[in-house]
């Protein structure tokens, strides 16, 4: 009370202030009163929903400033939050119909097309003639004169689009994402065709008689033909039936892959399938072990008609790979492809490959 019987002025607290967050919470209740006329907005409603936007904008910072440290920018613009919302599961599944002003598309682009920069800031190209294009590519346009778009699609169906593909790179396939593990494999995700990878073993999931009528036995066997299906058959009668989890290996015929390793994949359902899908991938990364291979591509094992959530799929199937390659004290595999064909498993491995701890 003050000497003149009036009261004490306080200093106005706003309502942010007292929730305890940054966004504006007075703002957001007049913004719901205005959209929800027929229903009553309860006063912890606009709270929640500040608290709700600050930890979305600070997600979002977060995995932009990390594409930003990734592509050595001081800096974080559009592109960058494009590219944290791009790679992460959940923030792509919210924001899906978000457009983001000039954050660009998502990239898709050859390797063989990108341009390295030299230390003058002079573009070189990655072929041996370091500061002119691919010749074949200029000589093909000169003798025939396609357009510029079809010599593009000519030349890398040819592959002479810088030279020939680097190795290491599963042939001309895109490199999505790629990790390396503190002991030195490299695990890459790519998308397209597993029986187009070149690569020493690809892995097909099956069940206990050797299926080929799952995504990829079907592919497999397309490009394989007869002499492909004869081989799992001869593997069929001298192996038996594969036990859940086993894996068994044959040669491949008419594809890259030199090696098929079959593998009876888990169903999702029961309570041990989280192990098996484990113990499944540690036992077709031995049986490579065993032949001295060097590279292996692996699709989305589990996630199709097995019926597993794609994300607890691709969680599972990395981590087997990690403490696989903890646990042995040498391994002759150097490279591991996750060669995918949808978009959603595409993004799914990104992220959790993103997610993966490679430092133990």
């Amino acid at each position: 009370m003050s000497a003149r019987g009036g009261k004490k002025r306080v200093k106005f607290v706003s309502k942010s202030t007292r929730a305890g967050v940054l966004f504006p919470v007075g703002r957001m209740h007049r913004y719901l009163k205005k959209v929800s006329v027929k229903y009553r907005i309860g006063a912890g409603a606009p709270v929640y929903l500040a608290a709700v936007i600050e930890y979305l904008t600070a997600e979002i910072l977060e995995l932009a400033g990390n594409a930003a440290r990734d592509n050595r920018r001081a800096r974080i613009t559009p592109r960058h939050i494009l590219l944290a919302i791009a790679n992460d599961m959940e923030l792509h599944m919210l924001l899906k119909n978000v457009t983001i002003p000039s954050g660009g598309v998502l990239p898709h682009i050859y390797p063989e097309l990108l341009t390295k920069k030299s230390s003058k800031g002079k573009p070189v190209f990655d072929h041996p003639n370091q500061n002119v294009a691919p010749p074949k590519v200029r000589t093909v346009a000169a003798k025939k004169q396609l357009p510029p778009k079809k010599l593009l699609t000519k030349a890398l169906a040819k592959g002479n689009i810088g030279g020939s593909p680097a190795k290491g790179k599963a042939g001309a396939k895109t490199v999505l994402s790629e990790k390396k593990l503190f002991l030195g494999q490299k695990l890459t995700v790519i998308q397209g065709d597993i029986s187009d990878v070149t690569v020493d073993c690809v892995v097909n999931p099956t069940n206990g008689s050797f299926f080929l009528g799952g995504e990829v036995g079907s592919a497999l066997e397309r490009a394989g033909g007869k002499e492909f299906t004869d081989e799992v058959d001869k593997l069929y009668k001298a192996h038996g039936s594969l036990e859940l989890a086993g894996a068994a290996i044959c040669p491949g015929h008419k594809f890259p892959a030199k090696f098929v390793i079959h593998c009876h994949s888990p169903t999702w359902g029961s309570a041990s399938a989280i192990p098996n899908l484990e113990k499944c991938i540690k036992n077709c990364l031995a049986l490579a072990d065993e032949k001295n291979l060097n590279t292996i591509a692996i699709p989305a094992v589990s996630s199709g008609k097995a019926g597993m959530p794609k994300q607890t799929a691709a969680e599972t199937v990395l981590r087997a790979i990690k403490n696989y390659f903890v646990s042995v004290m040498a391994s002759s595999l150097k490279q591991v492809y996750f060669v995918l064909y949808d978009k959603e498993s595409v993004n799914v491995y990104i992220s959790e490959l993103s997610k993966l701890d490679v430092d133990h």
